[in-house]
């Protein structure tokens, strides 16, 4: 087994670990904000370390291009889309507790 492949498996294996803690905690947390904080942490972290294996097991090629390309859509795209579902759930306040709701949550209601 070479370094590179070495390099590969570790990185693979801690992004797996990564997105298998993240899912541990979207089941295990009660809050959808802290949901959504433990799905966010997947698709940064895990992807990353995912990510980064598969583009040192490949090495240069067509297929590191569109890894990269894809890094850069997905990063580009979740943190919106997880900051929109946020504030939408605190405008609405579902799920949660009164006195954890803003302002505008309260006036919605």
């Amino acid at each position: 087994m070479t370094v590179r492949i070495g390099l590969a498996i570790v990185l693979i294996t801690l992004g797996i670990l990564v997105i298998g803690i993240s899912i541990l905690g979207l089941f295990r947390l009660r809050d959808s904000l802290e949901r959504l904080h433990a799905g966010a942490l997947t698709d940064t972290l895990g992807l990353l370390f995912v990510g980064a294996g598969l583009a040192v097991l490949y090495g240069f090629h067509w297929a590191t291009a569109k890894l990269i390309l894809l890094w850069i859509i997905l990063w580009a795209t979740n943190p919106v889309s997880s900051h929109l579902i946020a504030r939408m759930e605190l405008i609405t306040g579902r799920d949660m507790e009164p006195d954890r709701l803003s302002g505008k949550g309260e006036q919605e209601l």
